[in-house]
């Protein structure tokens, strides 16, 4: 069970990144680095995904 916590900071840890990049990108009007950061942070929610989903399959 503690694995599962580990994971999930982890991945919220790389979303909240993933925006600091995206406002940065934007700050810059670096298009390469926005386009990204959102390719990055929509990766990590669907990331996400499976994860919760095991927890819940896991009782």
């Amino acid at each position: 069970m503690k694995t599962f916590y580990f994971e999930i900071c982890g991945l919220i840890g790389f979303i909240v990144s993933g925006l600091i990049f995206i406002a940065a990108g934007l700050r810059s009007e670096d298009y390469l680095a926005t386009s990204g950061s959102v390719v990055w942070t929509i990766a990590c929610l669907l990331w996400l995904i499976p994860v919760l989903s095991r927890r819940n399959t896991q009782g």
